[in-house]
């Protein structure tokens, strides 16, 4: 075992008014809540029932009901998920885990780290316990480059949802996305902790719906609006549909009746506009991965972009994140940060995007596996997981701080583009 104990209806209108009533997952939602995650329970395998087997028929089920809150031992991403995929059930991890279509762009996610090889600079005299992994981040100093990326329905993981994600992140002062598809209302969330978030939304095919949702966001306190811009089309996997789509449903706490409105689908750059003029806040555009674009992004008025392909959930065939991350880097030039997602495992994919042009790099499906292993002390493992990686390959680098990485350490692997088929997760322990 790699974690141990330590100490655990669409409609396609809405109305304004609805819109602006805040939606409090932890009151108005709580009965659907605790109904849906029974349901969910329910459908996991028996022995899945406690997340660590020698608490199958103990007392320490009712603490697992309520929310288990434990550190983790984390020493390999892969394990991890390995542990998590027992506690969902099947129909749930497939939901969570897989990619669309054949997950050409989830394999490739990981198949492309293998394309860069480090160039180590040695006999620096860095010491280990001094490098520096603080960035900043529109204006906002944070201790570390890792984000979590916004991840919608955190309530198919634990009891508390996001509130638990806030919980974990801000144990080390770490930044939040928040999805607008999350369980718990954005309320709460911002209730959670004092640590820096930011608000992510799909807008909706109502103008006037998605102005309200995002001026609530703002005033909870939210810093800066995440656009998503490659949701046009979800994709899911071929064992998701040939299940049935089994995911149990869960609530969306930042809607009135707990359904997702419709994503609208004709995004123009004429969006950004809107977003800005409604909240004024900074608008990070998150989907790009061609230099065009993230040209015209910036044109439009953004503030940062992340370079994501959905994490192989969105149009399968697109290239993986880091692959389109330099030619992306070269188009920007440093006039607004880079953050990259998709297929981040290990700290040494943290040092190579950074040093490839990325100024920070945002975590998806490892912080879901924290999360429901963990609570919000799992996140918060997670989270120095990739903290110890990173401090690591930095001092084999002769690197002493994060902003300091450039292209100098990073070089094409003679290997490049001969790699045989990669596995996917925990498929890989096959």
């Amino acid at each position: 075992m790699q974690a141990h104990p330590q100490e655990p209806v669409d409609e396609s209108k809405k109305s304004l008014d609805a819109a602006r009533e805040p939606i409090n997952a932890s009151r108005r939602n709580a009965l659907m809540f605790a109904s849906a995650s029974l349901a969910a329970a329910s459908l996991a395998p028996r022995h899945a029932a406690a997340q660590l087997a020698d608490e199958a028929n103990t007392a320490e089920l009712e603490i697992i009901r309520k929310g288990i809150d434990r550190k983790l031992d984390i020493f390999n991403m892969d394990l991890l998920e390995q542990q998590a995929r027992q506690v969902y059930g099947h129909g749930t991890y497939v939901f969570v885990a897989n990619g669309s279509g054949k997950q050409w762009t989830l394999a490739e996610n990981q198949r492309a780290w293998g394309d860069y090889a480090f160039e180590p600079q040695r006999m620096q005299g860095v010491v280990r316990d001094r490098i520096d992994l603080s960035i900043e981040l529109l204006g906002q100093k944070l201790p570390h480059p890792f984000i979590i990326t916004p991840f919608g329905s955190h309530g198919l993981h634990h009891p508390l949802a996001e509130v638990a994600t806030a919980g974990g992140i801000a144990k080390s002062g770490g930044l939040l996305t928040v999805s607008s598809s999350s369980t718990a209302s954005m309320d709460d969330i911002a209730k959670a902790s004092s640590a820096p978030k930011w608000f992510q939304i799909y807008l909706t095919t109502d103008d006037g719906f998605s102005r309200t949702v995002l001026q609530r966001a703002r005033d909870a306190g939210f810093t800066a609006i995440v656009l998503t811009v490659d949701a046009i089309g979800q994709g899911s996997s071929d064992e998701y549909l040939r299940l049935g789509r089994p995911r149990p449903w869960l609530p969306y706490g930042n809607f009135p009746d707990g359904n997702q409105p419709p994503f609208k689908t004709n995004l123009s750059w004429d969006d950004l506009a809107m977003i800005r003029e409604a909240t004024g806040l900074p608008v990070v555009v998150k989907g790009i991965t061609r230099a065009e674009d993230a040209r015209a992004a910036i044109s439009a008025g953004a503030a940062a972009i992340q370079v994501s392909n959905h994490g192989g959930r969105a149009l399968d065939g697109t290239p993986a994140s880091i692959t389109v991350l330099p030619e992306i880097a070269e188009a920007v030039k440093g006039e607004v940060p880079l953050i990259l997602d998709s297929g981040i495992r290990r700290g040494t994919d943290i040092v190579k995007a950074m040093a490839l042009g990325a100024n920070a790099v945002a975590i998806g499906r490892p912080v879901m596996y924290g999360l429901a292993l963990g609570g919000a002390s799992g996140v918060d493992s997670v989270v120095e997981f990739f903290r110890r990686e990173t401090v690591d390959t930095m001092l084999h680098l002769g690197v002493d701080r994060i902003a300091a990485l450039d292209p100098k350490y990073i070089r094409k692997s003679a290997a490049s583009g001969v790699h045989g088929p990669v596995r996917v997760g925990a498929e890989r322990l096959g």
